[in-house]
């Protein structure tokens, strides 16, 4: 019989579950609203692999990946010491901007590749010195979101490099905890586990698969340097996989660089972290769902003509801006609100390919294809739209969750299967309405980076 693969996305708005066979094809898929509490988000997932088993047998091999910077201190018992800490969560952001002034942002970047902020759990665990110690000195282990997950699955602290990539303490270079910068905060190294392989009571073995846009990407091909990837959900992150880590003049611009999943390459990370809330509102303007927004925008000519900047709440890479919100240029009596829905999946486009060029401006290259994934890029508008603003050849992952699906996959190679690349399609794509796109996209540009 042939191998089955679980794989397990602990996002921001839901967590998913599924088994795939080696290929990744589906077997059986669960999903379900993330609880902001540990264990109930536990329980959950663990249901619904139950859930995903009864229907398709039990799994050879458990990959978990899912958000980064969010975590949570565990005690001997590897239970939950205080509630988790998300990085939505902007309580640590007093201790983010004297890490970047003391010890100073660029010497942080090009240490840990973090720009770092109120998200980094090296602020986290700063701002838990000063207001839950006990929760620091008590803990056995501190342990990411994903790595929860896979802790209570075979009982002992897993942990990952992506993940600890993200932490702001972590010497990416010498690919190990850094002990001056945890001294800070007064954590040791040997509260941060480093193994990301379990197993299960019955054998089976658990891998923290890692950072879930990382290993989207990666499951969808982008793996070898120039590569790049639009990894869409809650948030938008684009990965451009690196031979080179960027130099100090990238720090303060909101990107991040880390290890690839597989270790071979650097990936450097830009987010939207706004992307998925902004597609929301466009639906509720519509007064439908996804499919509303595209039946509008269908009837819509394009380029609108009509440029939005599409920040509702500040603006983070390539050019951070809290002060930014989302602003409409352009806009006459001619246009209706069809107009202004596509012109701000437009802007949404336009900043994507921003994140893009200015990564591909760090890591040396020109760029070229990008293959876009996760769950909003099911919308038809967007696709289409990003298919003409993006500017070489655009892929489009047929898996509706690469991450879920990547982390089946590369917990195959804990059981000697290697990890295959997830099918694709390119868009198709006009070259007359490409070159209007490229017009409308350096106005968007030139707007862009003006004073707020």
């Amino acid at each position: 019989m042939a191998e089955r693969l679980a794989g397990i996305d602990v996002g921001t708005t839901n967590c998913k579950v599924g088994l795939y066979t080696p290929d990744g094809t589906a077997l059986a898929e669960r999903s379900r609203p993330t609880p902001p509490d540990a264990d109930e988000l536990v329980a959950g997932v663990l249901a619904d692999l139950a859930g995903c088993v009864d229907e398709a047998g039990s799994p050879d091999a458990v990959g978990v990946t899912g958000v980064a910077e969010g975590g949570v201190p565990l005690d001997t018992d590897l239970r939950p010491l205080r509630p988790l800490l998300w990085w939505w969560d902007d309580r640590a952001a007093e201790q983010a901007r004297w890490l970047a002034e003391d010890v100073g942002r660029a010497a942080l970047f090009d240490t840990t590749g973090v720009d770092v902020a109120a998200k980094t759990p090296l602020a986290g665990w700063l701002w838990l010195r000063r207001h839950d110690p006990a929760s620091l000195d008590r803990m056995r282990a501190w342990v990411g979101v994903p790595e929860l997950v896979a802790t209570a699955l075979c009982g002992a602290p897993l942990g990952d490099r992506t993940l600890a990539g993200r932490s702001g303490a972590f010497d990416q270079r010498a690919d190990r905890w850094d002990a001056d910068l945890l001294a800070l905060a007064g954590v040791g190294p040997e509260r941060l586990p480093e193994q990301n392989t379990g197993r299960t009571k019955d054998g089976v073995p658990v891998v923290v698969a890692g950072h879930d846009h990382l290993v989207a990407a990666h499951a969808a091909g982008v793996r070898e340097p120039g590569a790049v990837a639009d990894s869409l959900g809650t948030a938008e992150a684009v990965v451009t996989v690196s031979d080179r880590v960027p130099g100090p003049d990238a720090a303060g611009s909101g990107m991040s660089w880390n290890r690839t999943a597989d270790g071979r390459h650097w990936a450097l990370v830009s987010g939207f972290p706004h992307a998925g809330r902004l597609v929301d509102w466009l639906c509720s303007l519509a007064g439908g769902d996804h499919a509303r927004v595209d039946d509008l925008a269908a009837t819509v000519d394009r380029p609108t003509g009509v440029v939005v900047l599409p920040y509702l709440a500040g603006r983070a890479a390539p050019a951070p801006d809290p002060g930014r919100r989302l602003s409409v240029h352009g806009l006459d009596p001619r246009h209706g609100l069809p107009d202004v829905l596509v012109a701000v999946l437009e802007g949404a486009c336009c900043h994507a390919r921003w994140m893009a060029e200015a990564q591909a401006g760090h890591a040396g290259t020109k760029l070229g294809a990008v293959t876009v994934l996760g769950g909003p890029s099911r919308g038809r508008a967007l696709m289409d739209l990003k298919a003409h603003v993006l500017p070489g050849p655009v892929r489009l992952v047929r898996a509706a969750d690469a991450a879920r699906a990547g982390a089946a996959l590369l917990a195959g190679q804990a059981i000697g299967v290697d990890t295959p690349v997830l099918g694709s399609d390119e868009l198709p794509r006009d070259d007359v309405l490409a070159d209007r796109y490229d017009t409308m996209y350096r106005d968007f540009l030139s707007r862009a980076q003006e004073a707020t």
